[in-house]
């Protein structure tokens, strides 16, 4: 008898301790599961961010390219009334930057620069600048020039629907770093040094290990992480634990370039989220104003 209850209480311990192993496992993989969806979560807040940014850029530089003072200006080759002309432009758009292209792709004004660039060429680094010369239509991405930004390129053309030059919005990404403050994120810009000679206005900027940080205004706290987690750009895993925060780095393409750098998403390990009702549409609707209707060519609705 007593062989018997011996033989139970080690059956039952030895049950007790695969149900233990098992529920660490299934926790473990539980909370893993928790982090990566927190983590994919995150990263599309970032996307769609990225993406409406994109959009929003690209119907002013759609809208602005209808502007008759410009298609003048390229026509009588007279930088200084598109100069005077995109003054009055920004007066009402803020927080952009303006340049104007010849047919030929040489620099011909820019809203930022009094230097002496006009008959720049243009077309050996700048592909976006090829693409909307090519194909006569839109188009808007990430862009390395002399900044690495948001460029949304648009046609100009005459009234017999010739191509007379371009018209480009440039945006920087402080628009996106302060709504995702809404979600606890943050974000940084890094570009690889081994591009820096073509990025040359950020030759002064801040380094981390070999990149660069694109913007001058970045927390000092996620700088201060990097500096001292450099080996975090390697990539070694899907993410890093840094104390109280989450490190991403998401690999960065510019047109025609496979990897221009990173961008670093810092987010709360703790996952909560005050504004875990913010959504797509409430996003969309804080750069709304402007829509590019993409059945009709160079058309915005202004809603």
């Amino acid at each position: 008898m007593k062989k018997i209850y011996l033989l139970f209480i080690a059956l039952l311990a030895f049950t007790l301790i695969v149900i233990l192993v098992f529920y660490n496992i299934y926790a473990k993989s539980y909370k893993e599961e928790k982090i990566n969806d927190y983590i994919s979560k995150n990263i599309e807040i970032l996307n769609e961010n990225l993406e409406t940014e994109k959009r929003y850029a690209l119907s002013l530089s759609l809208l602005i390219s209808q502007n008759p003072t410009l298609k003048k200006a390229l026509m009588q080759n007279n930088p200084k009334i598109a100069l005077v002309e995109m003054k009055h432009i920004l007066k009402n758009i803020k927080n952009i930057d303006i340049q104007v292209h010849t047919k030929d792709l040489r620099a011909f004004a820019r809203s930022w620069d009094t230097s002496n660039y006009f008959g720049a060429k243009l077309s050996s680094f700048r592909k976006g600048l090829v693409i909307v010369k090519k194909t006569k239509e839109p188009f808007v991405s990430i862009e390395l020039g002399k900044r690495l930004n948001i460029k949304a390129i648009s046609p100009i053309m005459d009234k017999e629907d010739n191509f007379i030059g371009s018209v480009e919005v440039i945006m920087d990404f402080e628009n996106i770093k302060n709504r995702l403050k809404k979600f606890d994120l943050k974000m940084m810009i890094l570009l690889d040094k081994k591009f820096i000679n073509i990025a040359v206005d950020l030759k002064n900027h801040k380094k981390i290990d070999r990149y660069y940080i694109v913007s001058s205004k970045f927390n000092k706290k996620l700088y201060t992480n990097l500096i001292k987690h450099p080996n975090i750009f390697k990539r070694q895993k899907p993410y890093y634990v840094l104390g109280k925060h989450i490190l991403v780095v998401i690999p960065m393409k510019s047109v025609g370039i496979q990897d221009v750098g990173f961008i670093v998403l810092c987010m709360n390990a703790k996952q909560s989220n005050p504004y875990s009702s913010y959504t797509k549409e409430d996003i969309n609707q804080e750069n709304g104003f402007y829509r590019f209707n993409k059945s009709r060519k160079r058309e915005v609705i202004i809603r």
